[in-house]
């Protein structure tokens, strides 16, 4: 295996000579270069937020529209594909003149606070319209991700993806809503929609073998990124009418039982958008209709993703609390209004007993909420005991990679001891399957038996290889654990 793990001459500046490696480095008194060139090689364990959607390089996608014959709306800034109307040009000719390049840039990111006085939350959420890119190019997009993680020694992630959105849509339109979630349920299911898992299966198949071959996977030229692990979680939109949310939901469940490539669902969309607040009740019935609550199949649900200058104060009491309590989610994406939910230390404490993990995105938090790394609740949901990873959200439009968030959470007030952990959440509340190699996630003290005095190791003995064998979350956590310590052996000669 390739090691991303380039010398970190650096640390020899951020900690005196003297300072064992058991005593951890002290993040917070590396200069910003010093802590980005320790943030990238660190093992970040799995990315557990990230929309595929959104993590293209704006670069690539003009370059793929150029390949593929697509156009620019010049007044939207946007891409097409036809050039028949006035004002759209071949993308071509904005690859050709910098200026317009520069402007299309902006157009689908975030790079430019303010572009045409748009808010960061507006500029975010309108940018997935403006950044289309034809279906066949999922995988290379899907290979710009995992080279990503690679060239930032993290090898599992899940990606959020929305599979035969047109055809889940469209009959969920055709069926209409039952009364309830049951009702609507079963009329959904007699009108063939778990027919279209197939379709969902061929296309996964589709993209991850484009993939393989964008990366060369197999050959000796393979890229760092085949080694990485994925799974896809299915994303469904909370706008609209709920019938359809519902078609997209109840078509991810059998999508997760016929395919262990997808692992659970998620909500997505912006939550303050008139639909999500006046169906977030509704939603919530649906998921716990669907899942058992999360028994039967993994939740991950967008929730919190607030603040007061979004929606009426009242939203921010209760999201959070009933994505956990009637939905059954077993992760909640972003979560940033949490401390401000009624009773938010009982639910805080809720959490932390039931092993509900945040998914953090500081970033991401910064560019569409306002709310600066320093402030954001990440240190509140460590002092509470909440498990908590860190994620990039929606990469090629923040502009920003993983090691990045890491490098944010040191402004919030984070150890390495709190990345450490933070990394290692990302594999241990992952929907991987089998028995994990820790009996104490987001605490980290307690190995499983089989697997005692040896973590770390390069190869399991014994037991533990039985279990290292058998099962998908501890595979991926023995890896994490012997580049964890390859890491550490080589930054501590730094030291």
């Amino acid at each position: 295996m390739k090691r991303i793990l380039p010398f970190l001459a650096a640390l020899a500046i951020a900690a005196p000579a003297s300072t064992a490696w058991g005593a951890a480095p002290d993040l917070a008194k590396m200069s910003p270069s010093d802590l980005a060139a320790f943030m990238l090689p660190f093992p970040k364990g799995g990315e557990l937020h990230n929309h595929l959607g959104g993590s293209t390089p704006a670069e690539d996608l003009l370059a793929w529209a150029v390949e593929d014959g697509l156009c620019v709306d010049t007044a939207e800034l946007a891409f097409r594909a036809s050039c028949a109307s006035d004002g759209v040009k071949p993308a071509a000719a904005y690859a050709a003149d910098e200026a317009l390049r520069s402007a299309l840039i902006d157009s689908l990111t975030v790079r430019h606070p303010g572009f045409r006085d748009r808010s960061g939350h507006d500029q975010f959420f309108t940018s997935f319209a403006r950044r289309r890119m034809l279906p066949k190019r999922d995988g290379d997009a899907l290979a710009e991700v995992l080279d990503g993680l690679a060239r930032q020694n993290t090898f599992y992630a899940e990606l959020m993806v929305t599979p035969q959105i047109v055809a889940s849509r469209g009959l969920g339109a055709q069926v209409g809503w039952k009364g309830d979630p049951a009702a609507t349920r079963a009329a959904l299911s007699e009108a063939g929609l778990e027919k279209l898992v197939p379709a969902i299966v061929s296309d996964t198949d589709a993209f991850e073998r484009r993939a393989r071959e964008v990366m060369a996977c197999g050959n000796l030229q393979a890229h760092p990124g085949c080694q990485v692990t994925v799974r896809y979680l299915f994303q469904a939109i909370r706008q609209g009418p709920p019938e359809q949310t519902m078609a997209q939901l109840q078509l991810g469940v059998a999508t997760v039982a016929a395919d262990k490539r997808w692992v659970g669902l998620q909500l997505v969309a912006p939550e303050d958008s008139a639909d999500a607040v006046k169906y977030y009740d509704v939603h919530m019935r649906i998921v716990a209709e669907l899942t058992d609550k999360g028994a039967k199949v993994p939740v991950a649900l967008h929730a919190g993703e607030l603040t007061a200058k979004l929606v009426p104060t009242r939203e921010l009491s209760h999201h959070v609390a009933d994505a956990v309590r009637i939905a059954g989610a077993r992760r909640i994406g972003h979560g940033t209004d949490l401390p401000q939910e009624a009773d938010a230390d009982a639910l805080a404490a809720e959490m932390a007993a039931k092993g509900v993990l945040v998914e953090v995105n500081i970033l991401s938090n910064a560019a569409i909420l306002e709310v600066k790394p320093e402030d954001h609740p990440y240190a509140w949901l460590r002092k509470k005991g909440v498990p908590a990873s860190l994620s990039t959200d929606d990469a090629g439009i923040t502009r920003t990679e993983l090691s990045h968030d890491y490098a944010a959470a040191v402004r919030n007030g984070a150890t390495y001891d709190d990345l450490k952990t933070a990394a290692r959440n990302g594999i241990a509340f992952s929907f991987l399957t089998g028995e994990g190699l820790w009996l104490d996630p987001n605490v980290y003290r307690k190995p499983a038996a089989a697997c005692a005095g040896q973590i770390g190791a390069e190869t399991p003995k014994g037991s533990c290889a039985d279990l290292v064998a058998r099962s998908d979350k501890a595979r991926e956590q023995w890896r994490h654990e012997r580049l964890l310590k390859a890491f550490e052996a080589q930054a501590s000669k730094a030291m």
